[in-house]
């Protein structure tokens, strides 16, 4: 906060900057937390966010933020605004962030094409990497994504390139599949995603449920 008045009781409509930077502020351990924080965050995990303020919290005013550090605020992370699922005429069951709203997959050509969903109104992650497994049922795994050419990801709802997909043959997921060509099913997706925004960049990890996916030859 900047040039800011703050007066006895509830103090309403201030703007907070924040900035995030694990490793500057916390090293190597602060860079760990701050990895898990976002993959448990994207995943739809319950998370929190705890604040408290330092020395340099409050300028010419030392003192006064490190008293202040002996109190500290919990809150859920809050959610990113954003688009949500569906063609919007479908209920949200949940408050978890939706990332991956569905899925086509292609049989003949081996491929996997996503509708993917920034919470981000302005700036356009980059995803550098995948390597991920999806599954049917929970366990039974259907194929392996692995690809390492990046892509842009806008502000909004856009598709992924055509990933390429090696697919279990012998498992009951792959069946699974086959027997939906032509129609949905629902499939789970687990793996390390690498992401860039700006000069920041990250690899974390996504466990993603219930994902819509169209099967198509």
């Amino acid at each position: 906060m900047r040039t800011t008045d703050i007066s006895r009781g509830n103090n309403t409509n201030i703007l907070v900057e924040a900035t995030w930077d694990p490793v500057k502020f916390g090293g190597e351990k602060g860079h760990k937390i701050g990895r898990e924080l976002i993959s448990q965050y994207i995943s739809g995990f319950n998370t929190t966010l705890t604040f408290k303020t330092h020395e340099n919290s409050i300028p010419y005013q030392p003192k006064l933020g490190k008293a202040l550090s002996k109190f500290s605020v919990k809150m859920p992370t809050p959610r990113l605004a954003g688009p949500q699922p569906g063609n919007g005429n479908e209920p949200i069951d949940d408050d978890k962030p939706h990332f991956i709203r569905d899925a086509v997959f292609h049989l003949w050509t081996s491929t996997a094409q996503f509708t993917l969903l920034s919470p981000l109104q302005k700036s356009t992650i980059y995803i550098e990497s995948i390597d991920a497994v999806a599954f049917y049922n929970h366990t039974e795994p259907v194929g392996k994504i692995v690809y390492d050419y990046p892509f842009a990801v806008p502000p909004g709802s856009s598709e992924s390139p055509k990933l390429p997909v090696d697919w279990s043959f012998d498992s009951v997921g792959y069946d699974a599949v086959e027997r939906a060509l032509g129609g949905t099913l629902k499939l789970d997706a687990k793996g390390t995603v690498g992401v860039r925004l700006g000069q920041w960049s990250e690899t974390i990890w996504y466990v993603g449920s219930g994902i819509g996916a169209r099967v198509r030859l």
